[in-house]
């Protein structure tokens, strides 16, 4: 029988109904307990305490088990306590042996759903509709109340990019911690920022395509086709240039050629069939 509505012990018949379906509503958290387990008797109290504290924005599930062996076996439990945090069907957290509320916290935290969250669907709804002005209002007021959200400050920066808002888009992804910036999206984002203020002082394709005919061995004028290509999100077309400048100069503009394929393949992101061909070619060319 449930002790209130967040609390409720889960048996082998409805461990599907109780914890697999709800963690698609919200983060349920498994408590593997056993009666003649300290620990778990020691655990138990903090668990119905953060189960109060947040009201309902995650539900706690108690699994005896002595009695739910199979479901022991399952998800593979090894000790006692056990916490598993399930989100959309799934084990997305474990935690072993006695916690400290921090801890536990800090899982629960990283899987619940956040008003920031709400808006930024909102946001991204409104802008595939068109309202680009109403989905901006929702960004800045997710990041607003939410500023450690991730998604949100990439969603907000990456839609101030594509309105031309350069110097705001960059502040925001400059502030987000390092590992986050060196990975995809951020990544991209940042490499599209580069190629657009190069691509300000750059002539126009046209020049740049004449110089390169007058003198295929001008590094300049390839380099920044290749820019003017990248900005225009002609990205093969950069990265042709970018790889016969990287062959015909690799050393010029202190391995401008490089750094700019691999500017091009973080704007790609891993996936794109163009990157892993370019990546080859590049790898050929450098060793």
């Amino acid at each position: 029988m449930s002790e209130n509505n967040y609390i409720f012990d889960v048996t082998e018949t409805n461990f599907a109904e109780q914890v697999l379906a709800k963690s698609h509503q919200a983060p349920v958290l498994v408590d593997f307990w056993a009666a003649w387990c300290q620990p778990c008797q020691m655990l138990m109290p903090l668990l119905k305490q953060l189960a109060e504290s947040y009201q309902g924005q995650f539900w706690l599930a108690k699994v005896n088990a002595d009695e739910a062996q199979s479901l022991t076996h399952q998800y593979g439990v090894r000790g006692l306590p056990t916490l598993k945090l399930f989100r959309h069907g799934e084990v997305v957290e474990e935690l072993v042996g006695v916690q400290p509320e921090s801890a536990i916290r800090a899982a629960i935290d990283r899987h619940l759903i956040r008003e920031s969250d709400r808006l930024l669907e909102q946001a991204q709804t409104a802008r595939a509709t068109g309202q680009k002005e109403r989905s901006l209002e929702l960004l800045h007021r997710a990041a607003e109340i939410d500023p450690k959200n991730q998604r949100v400050s990439l969603t907000l920066a990456e839609t101030l990019l594509q309105q031309g808002e350069i110097a705001e888009a960059e502040q925001i992804l400059t502030a987000l911690p390092r590992e986050i910036r060196e990975e995809e999206p951020a990544s991209g984002l940042l490499a599209q920022i580069e190629f657009t203020a190069l691509a300000s002082h750059a002539p126009d394709i046209a020049l740049l395509k004449q110089r390169l005919k007058a003198s295929p061995e001008d590094s300049e004028a390839r380099y920044l086709l290749g820019v003017q290509q990248a900005f225009s999100r002609d990205y093969q077309g950069a990265l042709e240039q970018f790889l016969d400048l990287l062959k015909r100069d690799p050393k010029y503009g202190d391995s401008a050629a490089r750094k700019a394929l691999l500017a091009v393949f973080n704007i790609l992101g891993s996936d794109h069939e163009l990157v892993p061909h370019y990546r080859r070619q590049m790898f050929r060319c450098l060793h």
